[in-house]
């Protein structure tokens, strides 16, 4: 029931890889690049397992160019969109695509985000007719009742307003009642939110039949898995009824939704946020704000319900905020230990404004000094977060005790590794020529004071990050090596079991057997 359109890009050039997938902001259009592949052969493997819906490939490679690439996927999966990406030279050649139903063709020295989000959409508006037509009158809704609520629903005029299109405007016009939840809902450090999906549709559609069952001041229910990650049970309550009446039947239904989940997802228990319908306010502002005001989730237990009223606003000033500033241009113990107890009231208190102010603090802190991933994920509710947040502002002391020892050569240099780890070039040589220094001057002095090389403090720097990385669970072992400065995977994996004693693979195993 995922409602992204999957992609996959393809380009025997990495930069020209990465430029296209920096061109689009991807999930907000309603896309989701679920592989990236530098050769023909990778991206027919891939292809195989992953068959996305729309493949973007460069004509010109080698040993197996773009169309021939095109004309295996087409076999494979007939359905599937071509877009080819072209130099001016091959033209005339990349004509060919037309004959295996390609899209279309850019050229790349026109290709822009505008131009290639065009044609994107073109093929989204295909796919979902395409939906309609298998899935039928139901699924097309559902596609058009998400566009609604994020805002990108745009009614047709005159006499082209559909069947379809009917449902939606009341829908948006009689205000409907709201539930939101997300599934494994976690904060990360950058202050995002990270959900997990539940890959079977058809539990989504026992749960509204039996809901549709049950309730019976209920007129119509759609449950949406909307771009974002999250979940909108969209509901069409009888009319009549006062405000506390609706709250009353909101909780029912949500009570019925936690139920089914706790049936069909193996005790999944999402916290569930609650509006009822009526005001003035349009559903997809009131989409946008139940969203915001999820974060307040992270306060309840599992399977707790709350009011979108509820969640308190976090404007103001923050004092614990300040306080964090003002440890983390001075770490020391006292400051430490008064900050523990600021954060234990956060939690407490459910100060939901204070909480983001601090994430925000540690967030530009790690930015800086690189020596954390701005994705690792802090928790699933507060006690975690917290905990996390408390564990990041510790090792800042324990990481500044030593450092006062050193010279400012050596904490220069440290400062260096920590915002360059990344460059597979980084070296002795380099540090010492950003430092102005002769590299034997630094070579003597860093081991003199820290009693290792800089070659091996870079190293243990990169295998401490690259663990981190591992652990969130988002990227593959060949997308840590290369974030964390190394050429290649077998590389770092070489370097990995030398310095920890196994390889990243045993070491993914182990951290997902703990």
């Amino acid at each position: 029931m995922n409602s992204l359109i999957s992609v996959m890009l393809v380009d025997d050039e990495p930069l020209a890889l990465d430029n296209v997938y920096q061109m689009v902001p991807w999930t907000e259009n309603g896309f989701q690049v679920v592989a990236k592949a530098t050769s023909g052969r990778i991206a027919l493997q891939m292809f195989e397992e992953l068959q996305p819906q729309i493949v973007i490939t460069d004509i010109s490679m080698s040993p197996m160019d773009g169309l021939e690439l095109g004309r295996l996927v087409v076999k494979l999966a007939p359905k599937t969109r071509l877009i080819f990406l072209t130099a001016y030279r091959d033209f005339d050649y990349a004509r060919q695509a037309l004959e295996m139903r390609a899209a279309h063709y850019l050229l790349k020295h026109e290709i822009s985000r505008n131009r290639l989000l065009e044609q994107l959409n073109l093929l989204k508006e295909g796919l979902a007719a395409e939906a309609a037509e298998e899935e039928g009158h139901g699924h097309a809704l559902h596609i058009l009742l998400k566009d609604m609520l994020e805002g990108k629903y745009q009614a047709l005029p005159g006499n082209q307003e559909s069947r379809l299109r009917r449902l939606v405007a009341e829908h948006q016009q009689g205000q409907p009642a709201l539930l939101y939840f997300e599934l494994d809902a976690a904060i990360l450090l950058d202050g995002s939110r990270r959900n997990k999906r539940w890959p079977v549709s058809s539990v989504w559609k026992n749960i509204e039949e039996e809901i549709r069952l049950q309730s019976k001041d209920m007129e119509d229910i759609h449950i949406l898995e909307m771009d974002e990650g999250g979940y909108i049970v969209l509901l069409k309550l009888s009319s009549s009824s006062s405000l506390l009446l609706q709250h009353y039947n909101l909780r029912q239904i949500a009570a019925q939704v936690i139920e089914g989940l706790d049936t069909y997802c193996e005790g999944v228990l999402p916290r569930i946020i609650i509006s009822a319908g009526g005001g003035a306010e349009l559903p997809d502002r009131r989409y946008v704000a139940i969203r915001q005001a999820y974060d307040y989730s992270i306060f309840l237990p599992p399977g707790a319900l709350f009011l979108l009223e509820q969640a308190p606003s976090t404007g103001g000033a923050s004092v614990i905020a300040n306080e964090v500033r003002q440890y983390l241009l001075s770490p020391e113990k006292s400051k430490l230990d008064r900050l523990k107890v600021s954060l234990e009231k956060v939690t407490t208190q459910a100060r939901l404004g204070d909480l983001r102010a601090v994430i925000g603090e540690v967030s530009v802190e790690c930015r800086k000094d690189g020596s954390f991933c701005t994705d690792l994920e802090l928790g699933q509710d507060a006690r975690q977060i917290v905990s996390s947040l408390y564990r990041i502002l510790e090792d800042r002391l324990q990481r500044q005790q030593p450092r006062n020892n050193y010279s400012r050569w050596v904490n220069r240099a440290m400062d260096y590794v920590a915002g360059n780890y990344a460059d597979p070039d980084l070296s002795l040589e380099t540090v010492a020529g950003h430092l102005q220094i002769s590299s034997i001057h630094l070579r003597t002095t860093f081991k003199r004071e820290t009693g290792q090389s800089l070659l091996d403090y870079t190293t243990e720097y990169r295998i401490a990050l690259a663990k981190q990385l591992l652990q969130t669970g988002e990227f593959k072992i060949y997308e840590v090596s290369e974030k964390v400065g190394y050429k290649t995977s077998q590389y770092f994996s070489q370097v990995f079991k030398k310095t920890t004693g196994m390889q990243p693979k045993d070491f993914l195993q182990q951290k997902g057997g703990e």
